[in-house]
């Protein structure tokens, strides 16, 4: 009986805990907050979303940013990516989906597309800043930093390839950090079908290591 009722003592203080974290979930470019409400719908019942509308770039998002704190950070795409680097600078757990890692093999994977493509749009805009500035803005090269990271993938993706995430997360564990990979059968964003899905990854992975 005094088993049982610590047993329900700790898993109410737990789930006061998991739910009055402090959350950011960033939108991918081109995008907006509401394109992301499947993320931060599956976010919500673990406290307070903080989904702004980011349109600036790595270094100025890092500089207004790293200054907040938050339990959890989460994003999409290019939000994914941000996510990534605060996590390193921070040390907090991140979950990215379909987000590059290494903005210059994104760079160099985008190049091979077709004019007036959204892909072939996306590397016009990448290949604007510096190579060097890209590097220092990519979180595979920081993935010795990233400590705890739940990355999804889409097995379909053709903006970003699948390979990204494979690789960080490898690079992740392999320095010593946790990282859990999901390929999911979807392209780059997920359709409808797949909300309930992601949202039960998502929870499971939260309840398991944020603490």
């Amino acid at each position: 009986m005094l088993f049982r009722e610590r047993s329900e003592i700790i898993k109410s203080i737990q789930f006061f805990f998991l739910s009055s974290l402090k959350i950011l979930a960033l939108h991918g470019k081109g995008s907006d907050p509401v394109k992301i409400a499947w993320l931060t719908s599956s976010l919500k019942i673990f406290g307070n979303v903080d989904a702004p509308y980011v349109d600036i770039e790595a270094s100025e998002f890092l500089k207004s940013y790293l200054k907040a704190e938050y339990d959890i950070v989460a994003g999409h795409s290019r939000g994914g990516t941000y996510a990534l680097l605060y996590s390193a600078f921070k040390g907090k757990p991140v979950i990215a989906i379909s987000s590059p890692s290494d903005r210059l093999k994104q760079l160099e994977y985008l190049k091979e597309f077709q004019a007036g493509t959204v892909q072939k749009r996306l590397y016009e805009d990448l290949q604007k800043l510096p190579k060097e500035y890209l590097a220092e803005t990519s979180p595979i090269n920081y993935a010795d930093k990233i400590k705890n990271a739940l990355l999804i993938h889409g097995s379909e993706d053709d903006i970003v390839p699948v390979q990204q995430s494979k690789e960080l997360c490898k690079k992740i564990v392999d320095s010593g950090g946790k990282c859990l990979f999901y390929v999911i059968k979807m392209r780059h964003s997920p359709p409808a079908s797949l909300y309930d899905e992601i949202h039960k990854i998502i929870e499971s992975w939260v309840r398991n290591n944020v603490s």
